[in-house]
């Protein structure tokens, strides 16, 4: 092969290169004036009009040039009229968008942002609000939004009722994604913030028994019953509260804020006081907007606007780079350091501009600065909200406040729904002067591992429960010393595309398989644990603890709670009067040496507060007052796979197999999120030994 040959063959691998790579990057290079196409997979018609502010957006971009000379195009899916799945597929097909603005509801991303990241095209949604899609999407760098989850909604409104000089608040919240983050996260911030939760409690939308647990409510004397739902459901409980004469007040979140409310209530709605999200009022975007149509912004006309903004600034820098991934683009863009731009069409236009010309501007949108979790990504770290209250039949803004400036802040860099507990608030922190070494020696182990949660749904409850199974096993511990307690019907559940398998950590390995399961399914009842843990065996419970005062006994359950309950699958509870009769009876009857519970339910807290048998260590992973939070989401079968307690329990575990009882419980509660890790113990239990050495035979 001559010279010419070997240059020419260089050349062609060059350019099939060159190509290729573009081709990864999602980028071709594509002729002046050739439309930017950007989906957009939003409801446009009805009650909600975000068309209207991705339209100005738009505008105002293709007004000083476009990008690069290219107009942007926006491609509509209207949520609204058709349905979303399909909507979505055909965005996924067509290969000249590669940004797609919305779904619109949280259900939707964790149904569609698999998809997207799996098929790299990026999400921008500039409504969904709840609080777990952080911790589900955080780092995959496919999915972002332009408003911040309502963890930041929820600390406003403790930090206004605060300030307003309350000391006890109550929850009502409806049962929807929405709602859930009111509820996950109420109870962690009235803790930080030093108030006191007397009730919280989820309710069905238009629940006929709403009037019920509103006079539930009252009867824990709250200052301010926080109501989260729409405006039927909020004029429900407000007439209830009128009706009742107490002088506790109402107060309400965005869903809320509706004429309707208004039309509902006449002049019983005057006083009523909530908060939404609203734009940054430095950056003018809401005199501009009321100059531009002649009425206000919606609530989420900011984020919209911001929405484009940073698809447009992407495919900037898409231009800029031609071997760079949509992903890495838009962090480009995202966590830029060069000089600050704004929103409106000068600025848009400059910032384009250097975008392409390869700077990194920081940016700044309409809602406010576009500074992200510089971890996760995924959320913006500033959300501005309006605390307003109905005055003369309409609703008037008292103040516009900005989420940094509340009182509980997340580490620098990091969004609401990455809080972490207060140090000040550790409930128990033991001293170097009660060291304890039983006197008995020890000469047995026994463990009850428990995951009564059954459904598909609760697959991270029967993971946990294994994963700790597995644990015991790899440190050394035999199957004749362990009790499983699992309902075990998600390996052969109907939306198990893995049939058999139960994995802890995304494309783990099976940790179903060769666990020997002692109670499964309707075994699995608080019947069976009584009886199991106090020895009594009977027809339907033949395997029980056979212990005797020196032998170690370990217990760990993952469920749901309630405040007083642990929920097995029939909504039968174990009860915290069940706990301290049970501990008692182990007691009374010389069943352990030493009594350690690991519990990871919601409200942990409540079920060993009257705890009295001596030898006993209780750990959890909420306060009596707060639910706990899922960890570590897997997209391929869009479910959690852990709860966050057991997951940095287990983390911590196995990266210092050296690690204490009294070294786990303040390690615990510094790494969990959004929950107070909680030790309680009744003293005489050696909480120097190191955990592992505990946990084995």
């Amino acid at each position: 092969m001559n010279f010419i040959e070997r240059k020419n063959i260089g050349l062609i691998s060059l350019a099939i290169i060159i190509i290729a790579a573009a081709f990864w990057a999602g980028c071709i290079v594509i002729p002046a004036n050739t439309p930017v196409r950007i989906g957009v997979l939003l409801p446009v018609t009805g009650d909600i009009d975000l068309k209207e502010p991705l339209e100005w957006a738009k505008d105002n971009i293709n007004r000083e040039g476009g990008i690069g000379r290219r107009p942007v195009e926006l491609v509509y899916k209207d949520t609204r009229n058709g349905n979303v799945t399909l909507l979505a597929q055909e965005l996924l097909d067509d290969p000249t968008i590669y940004i797609v603005i919305g779904p619109p509801t949280s259900d939707q991303v964790y149904s569609l942002a698999p998809e997207f990241i799996a098929r790299n095209k990026i999400l921008i949604s500039p409504v969904t609000t709840s609080g777990d899609i952080i911790r589900a999407f955080g780092k995959k760098e496919y999915f972002w939004r332009t408003c911040q989850g309502d963890v930041a909604q929820v600390k406003m409104i403790l930090s206004i009722l605060k300030g307003k000089g309350a000391k006890k608040v109550a929850l009502l919240t409806e049962n929807t994604t929405w709602g859930n983050t009111f509820y996950d996260w109420t109870g962690f911030f009235s803790t930080e913030y030093g108030l006191e939760l007397t009730s919280i409690r989820q309710f069905d939308q238009g629940s006929s028994s709403l009037e019920s647990d509103v006079a539930d409510a009252l009867k824990t004397n709250p200052d301010y019953i926080i109501a989260i739902c729409g405006p039927p459901d909020a004029a429900t409980i407000k007439r209830a509260i009128d009706k009742s004469g107490t002088p506790a007040k109402l107060f309400l979140a965005d869903a809320s804020v509706s004429p309707v409310l208004i039309q509902s209530l006449g002049a019983a709605a005057e006083g009523l006081e909530g908060t939404s999200p609203t734009a940054d009022p430095t950056t003018g975007f809401t005199v501009a907007y009321q100059e531009t149509f002649g009425h206000p912004p919606t609530d989420y006309a900011a984020p919209a606007y911001d929405a484009l903004l940073l698809a447009a600034y992407t495919t900037a820098r898409q231009d800029a780079s031609l071997f760079e991934s949509p992903a890495d683009s838009i962090r480009k863009v995202i966590y830029g350091n060069g000089p600050l731009k704004g929103w409106d069409a000068q600025e848009s236009h400059e910032t384009l501009a250097l975008i392409r010309a390869g700077e990194t501007p920081s940016i700044s949108g309409a809602s406010g600065p576009l500074d992200y979790d510089t971890e996760f990504g995924v959320d913006p770290l500033v959300t501005y909200y309006s605390h307003w209250i109905v005055e003369e039949g309409d609703f008037r803004t008292v103040e516009i406040i900005g989420s940094a400036k509340s009182d509980v802040n997340s580490a620098a860099g990091e969004s609401a729904a990455r809080t972490k507990a207060s140090v000040g608030f550790m409930s128990f922190v033991p001293s170097g002067s009660d060291t304890y070494v039983p006197a008995v020696t020890k000469n047995d182990f026994q463990a009850v591992i428990v995951g009564p949660s059954g459904g598909w749904e609760n697959y991270r409850h029967q993971a946990d429960a294994l994963s700790v199974y597995t644990l015991l096993r790899e440190n050394g511990v035999s199957d004749d010393n362990i009790i499983l307690m699992v309902y075990d019907d998600v390996p052969t559940a109907p939306e198990n595309s893995l049939k058999g398998d139960i994995h802890n950590i995304p494309n783990g390995k099976n940790i179903r398989l060769g666990a020997d399961m002692d109670y499964a399914g309707s075994q699995v009842t608080a019947a069976t644990l009584k009886n199991v843990l106090t020895g009594t065996k009977t027809a339907s419970t033949p395997v029980v603890i056979e212990s005797n005062a020196s032998t170690d006994v370990f217990v760990y359950i993952a469920s749901h709670g309630t405040q007083g309950g642990i929920v097995f699958r029939s909504d039968e509870l174990f009860t915290t009067d069940d706990f301290t009769n049970v501990t008692d009876s182990m007691n009374k009857n010389r069943q352990y040496r030493q009594l350690i519970f690991v519990v990871d339910i919601c409200f942990g807290e409540s079920i060993a507060m009257n705890a009295t048998a001596p030898g006993l260590l209780y750990l959890t992973g909420a306060a009596y007052n707060e639910p706990s939070l899922g960890a570590v989401y897997d997209m391929e079968i869009k479910q959690w796979l852990s709860d966050e307690f057991t997951s940095q329990v287990m983390s911590l575990l196995r990266s210092n197999r050296d690690i204490t009882f009294r070294q786990l419980y303040p390690a615990a509660y510094e790494k969990v999120t959004g929950s107070h890790v909680r030790m309680i113990t009744t003293g005489n239990v050696s909480i120097d030994q190191p955990v592992m050495e505990f946990l084995k035979s």
